[in-house]
Order: C-alpha cells, then structure tokens, then sequence
C-alpha cells in the first residue's frame, strides 16, 4: 500500500455539544436560537456553544450573553450548573460517557476532548471489505457523506434551493467517487478501505443517534490530521471523506494554522520563516530545506503533513 495511505482514521465530533445536552434536558430549546454561557453570569455570561439556528443570526463563541441577544433577540440562554464556586461539567461528562460507549463498540476510540475522539477503522474497514466480496458500495448507504473533491455544485436550477443543489451535488460526488474505484474490487485498495470506514462511521453515527439522541459530524481519510480537518467540512450532522488525490487542491488555498499542531506559536514561525500563507506553499521547499531550517524530525514531518502524509497513531 503506498505510503501514507495504510490507516483509515476518523474524528467523530458532536454538533455543538453542550447545546445539544441542554435540549435533551429542554425539548422546548429544540430547533431554537439557544447558546449555552458559563456560570460567571457578567454581562449575561460567556457563551462557550451555539445552535447552528443561532449562528445565523451572527452569534458565536466568546460573546457575551448580553452582546449575543442585541443580534439576536429571542436567544434562548442555558448556563452551566455551578458547584462549589466552579463550573460542574459533569452532566456533558456523563452525555460523552454514553457516547463514547456506543462507538466503543465499532473500533478502537482515543477521546480527543470532551465532545470529539479518534477512530482507527484500520482493521473494522478491512474486514468490511473483505465481507463485501468484490461486490459494489451501494451509494445510499452513504447517505450522509461528502467526498471532498467530488462534490460536484449542481449546476441545475441556480436560483433554486441551496439545500437541494447541495444534496444533489454531495449525490454526484458520491456516485463518481465510487465509478472511480477499482473494478476488480482489489481488497487492498486503499480508496476501497476509506469507503468501507466512511460506510462504518455512517452506521456508527446512526447507532449514537438512536441510542443517545446526539447527531455528531466526522471526517474520514488517512491519519489524524487529514480526519480532524475533513470533519470541519460538512456541518452538521454529516461527514466527509478525504481521499489522497484530493489533498493538495484543498490544501492550496488552507492556511498552515488551521492544520492540527500548526494552530499556535510553531504554526506561525513555520509562515514568517518560510513567507508563506497556505498549506500547499510547503510543497515548494525540499526535505533538506526544511531540516535545514526547522531540524531532522520537524522538517521531516513537515515535508510529509504538506504532502497529507502523517502516523501518529491514534
């Protein structure tokens, strides 16, 4: 298997977390401008979670509950239980807790934080394909999967619905992600084992929505870095696969801090050093270029992350 693309890795991440507890516990918050705010109520609180019908109204993170509901005035505020002076988490602790359980039972899961963790579906997606027997993905059971770099904008009725030219367009990318697979079904094909991890997670998803009554987002390609960055794509409630050959497109126009452990101080002196903006600048720079400038193992790493090659292992 060529290098890079051994491992099938998602990151599952619940929609909006905190938010989506709270309407477990108030129905009537559902399908409602809500934020939830911490339990320093100054200035109505810092708002730590938005609703996606609340986000439309410009509302987001860090705000004050007071700042947020001059945007949005019928913002709907939950805020977070108190104990002993200190915030008390433990009711989204216990919601995490069941929903960890249920993937657990899917494949092997690292929790990356409170409301997201790491799949490796290395192994549950080759067993998958080894069931399939050479028989073809049914696209319908990718029913809420984008493949990035198959998307096809429906080029259909442009003034019609955005949301139905997007299903159509998340519908064509489907049908040609898959017509681009081997046809002699090759079990080692790294593109066939990132599908059968795509069909595994959407099961998985569906599993934690019925049992929980949580929807999550992932993103399915290679290694962390490419799943953490492909599960930001298609929010919420869907979730995106990241094939290789789509990797240095996307790459182009991303900037290095919006890449996993390039967010902060090293991130930014990666972009001064070098005078770059986007990810896919690195590929300009050989591997003895950036040793030179960053060390053996850093630019070592970097030369493979700008390229979608990367191993930690989850």
């Amino acid at each position: 298997i060529e290098r890079g693309k051994e491992h099938v890795v998602a990151l599952v991440d619940m929609d909006c977390f905190y938010v989506q507890v709270e309407q477990k516990s108030h129905p009537e918050l559902r399908g409602k401008p809500c934020a939830v705010v911490q339990y320093k109520t100054w200035q109505g609180g810092g708002i730590i979670a938005v609703s996606y019908e609340a986000r439309a109204y410009g509302v987001t993170r860090g705000m004050r509950g007071i700042e947020a509901q001059k945007k949005c005035p019928q913002l709907q505020l939950a805020r977070i239980p108190q104990a002993r002076g200190k915030a008390d988490l433990s009711k989204y602790r216990e919601a995490s807790v069941q929903v960890i359980a249920v993937m657990s039972r899917f494949a092997v899961i690292e929790r990356a934080s409170i409301d997201e963790a790491y799949v490796d579906l290395t192994a549950a997606a080759r067993q998958r394909v080894r069931q399939m027997e050479g028989q073809p993905v049914d696209s319908g059971l990718l029913k809420t999967t984008f493949v990035e770099g198959f998307c096809q904008n429906g080029q259909a009725q442009q003034s019609g619905d955005s949301a139905i030219l997007k299903e159509e367009g998340r519908r064509a990318g489907i049908e040609a992600w898959l017509e681009s697979l081997p046809h002699d079904c090759d079990q080692n094909s790294p593109e066939l084992q990132l599908t059968a991890g795509a069909l595994i997670v959407e099961e998985m998803r569906a599993a934690v929505e019925t049992e929980t009554g949580y929807r999550c987002s992932a993103g399915i390609s290679h290694n962390k870095v490419l799943a953490k960055l492909s599960c930001g794509l298609h929010k919420p409630n869907g979730q995106t696969l990241l094939p290789m050959c789509s990797v240095s497109r996307l790459f182009d126009t991303l900037p290095v801090g919006k890449i996993r452990n390039l967010g902060g101080k090293f991130g930014v002196s990666v972009t001064e050093q070098l005078t770059i903006k986007y990810m896919g600048q690195l590929r300009a720079f050989t591997e003895p270029q950036l040793k030179m400038e960053f060390g053996e193992k850093t630019g070592n790493w970097l030369f493979d992350l700008c390229r979608g090659v990367e191993f930690e292992p989850v």
